[in-house]
């Protein structure tokens, strides 16, 4: 709390020159890329935690059966630099791990990480990877230098954005007049109740996310959580932490009194967790599952967005 208060002109400091900035851009000064087909940003204004990935995944598996649908993520955390295409075999050094999570739910969709928008879109539109009919951005809403044809902004109610304070003090990347520039703000994580059950197992889970604890209590309510070991935001696991999660996997096995029986306990982690931990070898022969991602908003939600989003889209075409 203090730590807050002393940080706290720090955020009014942030909030101007990030208002200023955007005045730059509102006013034409700085120069705006408009891409030449329809383009779609799913982004948000506090710094993780939004179900950001699954929402595009979803937008994208829907759009898909109508359009040639690419994504282009910046592919945080990757250690290469330039447009990176993403396949099955990428490693999340060289794309990221939530482009990675993509690949894994949309197999047979163009994805790729690019830092400078502009450049990615020019590239995935360039005739090289075919005809490509609309373009979500993942993650970008801050990225002015882009003019999305249709912006969605992500709210997770555990942590609303009108509650949360500007960097550094707080999480939140923007002043809230920079929402005029969203066409949908979307509400996520009311309910969590897609978590599967595993009768008789108790779970190690495993979370390397920005605020893992309305996961945690979640799994605690469906199943007997064992324990949690949690990670940084976008953590790089290591061999030694392979080591901890086995010890811990182990433990829960040993402390069965049925006896060790490998069925009686199971490693529960997020998709974007996942596509790093299954690359471990000493994590291969243990019974790591993936918790589904399907899209952090109800069924009356996803009516009333796919609907604007058609609209967007085919009075885009039908205009061009």
């Amino acid at each position: 709390m203090i730590t807050k208060l002393l940080l706290t002109p720090l955020s009014w400091d942030y909030g101007l020159i990030t208002g200023f900035r955007n005045l730059l851009y509102d006013w034409s000064i700085l120069k705006i890329y408009h891409p030449g087909i329809p383009t779609i940003v799913v982004g948000n204004m506090i710094a993780g935690g939004t179900g950001k990935t699954p929402m595009v995944a979803w937008i994208a598996g829907n759009l898909s059966a109508k359009y040639r649908v690419a994504i282009l993520s910046r592919g945080y955390g990757r250690r290469t630099r330039g447009f990176q295409l993403v396949h099955k075999h990428s490693s999340p050094d060289a794309v990221g791990d939530e482009p990675l999570e993509l690949r894994l739910l949309l197999p047979e969709m163009t994805i790729a990480v690019d830092g400078n928008r502009k450049r990615g879109i020019q590239k995935l539109t360039s005739g090289d990877f075919g005809k490509i009919d609309l373009i979500i951005l993942d993650d970008g809403f801050q990225h002015r230098q882009v003019k999305p044809g249709f912006a969605i902004v992500l709210d997770n109610v555990n942590r609303p954005m009108r509650k949360e304070k500007m960097f550094p003090a707080g999480l939140r990347r923007e002043p809230l007049s920079s929402l005029k520039r969203a066409d949908l703000i979307v509400e996520t994580k009311k309910d969590i109740s897609f978590i599967p059950e595993f009768p008789g197992s108790q779970v190690v889970l495993v979370t390397g996310i920005a605020d893992s604890k309305p996961l945690a209590d979640e799994i605690a309510k469906k199943t007997t959580l064992y324990r949690h070991l949690t990670f940084a935001d976008h953590h790089r696991y290591t061999n030694l932490d392979a080591a901890t999660i086995r010890q811990a996997y182990e433990s829960c096995l040993a402390e069965q009194k049925t006896g060790p029986d490998p069925s009686s306990c199971i490693i529960l982690t997020t998709g974007k967790d996942y596509v790093k931990l299954m690359r471990l070898p000493g994590l291969s022969d243990l019974p790591l599952y993936r918790i589904p991602a399907p899209p952090p908003v109800g069924r009356v939600e996803q009516i009333e967005i796919m609907k604007k989003i058609d609209l967007y889209v085919e009075k885009t075409y039908r205009h061009s």
